[in-house]
């Protein structure tokens, strides 16, 4: 499976993920990914142009949201504590084929009260995501060593708020199947 990071990690700690997709910072030894940050859908389209790989964006408004997942080049909406999702961006993230990240440690950063509000927010996303079928990846979203956590704790955190486990790994491993196997070109669809 993919886990998600902030930072390169170069660790011989076995944390029971196949590979780590890096987003913010240079890496040799993970997968490079491209963090786009954009408060305006100018910015967004100003910022897409000349990139490539696999693309993930950070807003805190629900309309850069709803025109990224609506952008070709857009593969994934990154997770952080302001970031607001509606209905018709989950609805258009199955329709568009764009995952969304659910992280611990946007979970972790909470604390008291907003901490119980957001999970709150969390199940109401689960269910949202199960009544559409939107493509979703639960990692740690670690910004350093010690935020990382193991792929069991991370899966059974979240099948404890509601989370569908078994279709956050198949997404998992299409991503993965995306980024790594040459024969992979779609579902269904393979070079043999």
């Amino acid at each position: 499976m993919i886990d998600f990071i902030r930072f390169d990690y170069k660790g011989n700690v076995d944390f029971g993920f196949k590979t780590y997709v890096v987003f913010g910072e240079e890496t040799e030894s993970n997968y490079q990914g491209c963090m786009i940050y954009a408060s305006s859908t100018k910015e967004l389209r100003g910022k897409l142009r000349g990139v490539d790989g696999l693309i993930g964006v950070m807003s805190e408004r629900v309309d850069v949201n709803r025109y990224a997942v609506m952008r070709k080049k857009v593969d994934v909406l990154l997770d952080f504590p302001g970031r607001k999702l509606d209905y018709p961006t989950f609805k258009l993230a199955r329709e568009k084929d764009v995952l969304v990240e659910i992280s611990l440690s946007t979970l972790m950063s909470f604390e008291g009260w907003r901490r119980v509000g957001y999970l709150d927010e969390l199940r109401t996303m689960f269910r949202v995501i199960n009544k559409f079928d939107t493509p979703f990846i639960l990692t740690s979203g670690a910004e350093n060593i010690y935020s990382m956590r193991k792929m069991s704790q991370i899966y059974h955190v979240f099948d404890f708020l509601g989370a569908d486990v078994e279709r956050a790994k198949f997404w998992a491993e299409r991503l993965y199947r995306r980024l790594y196997d040459d024969s992979y070109i779609m579902d269904g669809v393979e070079i043999l």
